[in-house]
């Protein structure tokens, strides 16, 4: 009786971790900005636990395009910390920990 119930409990762990894997490999990445150097780059963080792009990166928002959901083109100096954005990333613009990234576009969700 002992040893069907330790392998029913298994079972239902093992399903419950192959979802988790399943639902976070297949949703979409975000970034969060938690904080804000200068005028011009912000420190963002990812919203992925498995297989980000980046964890944490440092954006360089010079000569980027920054548009809100509604299409609408945006200054980056509207940015605050805490706001979520997708980017679409360029080539590492400059190899250090956390690495700079340049982008072309940043979307502003709401």
């Amino acid at each position: 009786m002992k040893n069907y119930f330790f392998r029913y409990i298994l079972t239902i762990l093992i399903v419950i971790g192959l979802i988790f894997i399943f639902v976070e490999l297949n949703k979409g990445e975000t970034f969060t900005i938690v904080g804000k150097e200068v005028e011009t780059s912000v420190w963002i963080e990812s919203n992925k636990l498995l297989n980000p792009s980046y964890k944490r990166a440092t954006l360089d928002l010079k000569n980027v395009h920054i548009v809100n959901t509604s299409g609408n083109e945006i200054d980056s100096s509207e940015l605050v910390i805490g706001d979520k954005i997708k980017v679409d990333f360029e080539p590492i613009a400059l190899l250090s920990d956390p690495p700079v990234l340049s982008t072309g576009k940043v979307i502003l969700l709401d």
